[in-house]
């Protein structure tokens, strides 16, 4: 039997909650190598796991940042096009669980998410893929302005630019240097087809996520010959089941019976509360206001205007709905309205 390639990931934060144990002890269970890599030690590592040294493959300063939400998402996505660049494991988001062996034959191993989307919480690419490449050359420049964009995006940003006032990385939209990234080269390259079927590693939608923890939903059925790995979405589940759980999946789910498969300990690892701290502008209607008449008058995209107030783009469309339909309502706090906006 051949063996199986190596799995690594990267924790930047401190310890693991349950849902990280749980994904990362099924790999080891599984039989794979499995790395997690960090910049500092982590106490609670799941048995099996090897703890590894991010500093080694990408450097901690500057550590990049979303500048809207402070998720150091950005930096994950550049750490992992240089782990694949210099060791031959292949990367997985630390909330994607095995659930068969990944005894891929070959190198690259990704799959779609849905029509047109590759995702990358799961990305396997040789080191001389000229996707992997052209992605590394492109995101030298952290001001560069990104060819799948509709044109009408990227002429704003050239606009931004050309004033002296360009966009860096940190400041795109959510997502920038991670999956539409990642689809594009692959695309360029032709080494799109290799991406494997949305069944193999995202048989569950985001959209369907929350039927990971519910007991009435009959998880596999929906898991074909073809699926190595199922992704848990987290962060937008663990702030549910930290928020509405209890934090801890409903008895008889799909989640709750992994969790005893592979004996971890919820209450020695809870999710930790999450770091929502109020937004005061959101509350004050004169921001509000001011946010629904930029939008309106459409001198800006949605996008910038996202970008300029460091708010959810949803945030801005729906302050400009609300306006229009004249409700005075835009005028006052919405404790419930900002619960809506913030949590899915």
């Amino acid at each position: 039997m051949a063996q199986l390639p190596e799995i690594a990931s990267l924790w930047i934060g401190g310890r693991l909650s349950w849902l990280e144990q749980l994904c990362l002890k099924s790999f080891a269970d599984a039989g794979h190598h499995t790395t997690l890599y960090s910049y500092a030690p982590i106490a609670n590592l799941p048995e099996g796991v090897v703890a590894g040294d991010a500093e080694e493959i990408f450097p901690s300063r500057p550590m990049y940042r979303h500048a809207r939400t402070g998720s150091p998402a950005i930096h994950a996505d550049l750490w992992r096009l240089n782990l694949l660049k210099k060791t031959d494991k292949i990367w997985v988001d630390a909330d994607m669980y095995c659930y068969r062996p990944f005894d891929f034959s070959r190198q690259s191993v990704f799959g779609w998410e849905k029509p047109g989307l590759v995702c990358n919480a799961v990305l396997g690419l040789p080191r001389s893929s000229p996707a992997l490449e052209r992605m590394l050359e492109f995101f030298r420049d952290e001001y560069a302005i990104a060819p799948w964009l509709k044109p009408w995006q990227q002429a704003e940003l050239q606009a931004e630019k050309d004033a002296g006032t360009p966009v860096h990385m940190t400041a795109q939209n959510w997502g920038f240097t991670g999956p539409a990234a990642v689809t594009h080269f692959l695309q360029q390259s032709g080494e799109i087809r290799y991406a494997e079927p949305v069944e193999a590693f995202y048989p569950v939608s985001f959209k369907h996520r929350n039927h990971l923890i519910m007991g009435k939903y009959d998880i596999e059925s929906q898991l074909g010959p073809a699926t190595r790995g199922v992704h848990f979405w987290a962060r937008r589940m663990k702030p549910r089941l930290e928020e509405k759980e209890n934090n801890r999946p409903r008895r008889g789910s799909f989640m709750a019976r992994l969790i005893d498969k592979h004996e971890i300990d919820v209450d020695a690892a809870p999710i930790p509360p999450g770091a929502r701290a109020t937004e005061p502008r959101r509350h004050d209607p004169e921001f509000r206001a001011r946010l629904a008449l930029e939008a309106l008058k459409g001198d800006a995209s949605i996008e910038k205007l996202s970008r300029d107030h460091l708010v959810e783009p949803r945030f801005i469309k729906e302050c400009r709905a609300i306006l229009i339909d004249g409700a005075p309502r835009l005028f006052r706090d919405h404790p419930a309205q900002e619960t809506q906006d913030t949590a899915e």
